[in-house]
């Protein structure tokens, strides 16, 4: 029997052991499961310790941990060409823009933000447009400064705001979750793999937290900010 392996799967083996002694073992071995990059899960742990945070988010496709940090993460602009259609990015999560020709690499698609209360539990910094409906617009303060203060110390930083949050305009339809999905999430310093839509869920429900999505992972409606 030949074992073969792809240049990716090389890359990120490359990636994640010189990472082992530069963050850690266990931030590398989260960034091999996740796809985060090793210096942005430990950039994670310590930030949502510092500032008493908890975020979620979608893994980026896998493969990607290999140049996490290393090319340019997709930016909103990047998602769509001049004539509307969708760019995605492939394999280990690289991506090319059909017309402007810069390569991008999966980024972290942020499922929600929420911050510890002093009595205790969380409650959500919303990051998204505070007017429902809207493609766009002025985010809560607290969410603001939050990202700030996360992208500070990132790579490879957050593009968008919280996918749980968006509701989309009229005539679109949310991306919401498949049962597959990969998520990654970070508790006051604690990172958690969350394999699967199921995992995902059961981890909202431990810490108290919205889960706007029925059991097909179509989005159902957004927690009001403030709420």
């Amino acid at each position: 029997m030949t074992l073969t392996v792809s240049i990716a799967e090389i890359a990120a083996f490359q990636r994640l052991s010189r990472a082992s002694g530069e963050v850690g073992p266990e931030d590398a071995r989260f960034a091999g499961q996740s796809d985060i990059g090793p210096e942005d899960v430990a950039c994670f742990r310590q930030a949502t310790r510092r500032l008493g945070l908890l975020i979620v988010m979608r893994c980026p496709k896998r493969g990607a941990v290999a140049f996490q940090g290393v090319v340019p993460p997709k930016r909103w602009a990047d998602g769509h060409d001049s004539a509307g259609h969708t760019v995605k990015s492939g394999e280990s999560g690289l991506g090319v823009h059909p017309e402007r020709g810069n390569i991008f690499v999966s980024d972290y698609d942020m499922m929600s933000l929420w911050a510890r209360k002093p009595q205790g539990g969380y409650r959500k910094l919303f990051a998204s447009a505070l007017i429902s409906g809207a493609e766009g617009g002025k985010w809560d303060r607290d969410a603001m400064e939050a990202v700030r203060l996360l992208n500070a110390g990132l790579q490879s930083k957050l593009q968008h705001g919280a996918q749980d949050d968006f509701t989309p305009p009229h005539g679109h339809r949310h991306p919401g979750v498949k049962v597959d999905t990969r998520f990654a999430a970070f508790r006051e310093g604690e990172a958690s793999y969350l394999p699967d839509m199921a995992a995902c869920k059961a981890y909202y429900g431990q810490w108290g937290l919205y889960w706007p999505y029925n059991n097909e992972g179509c989005f159902t409606k957004a927690m009001r900010p403030g709420g």
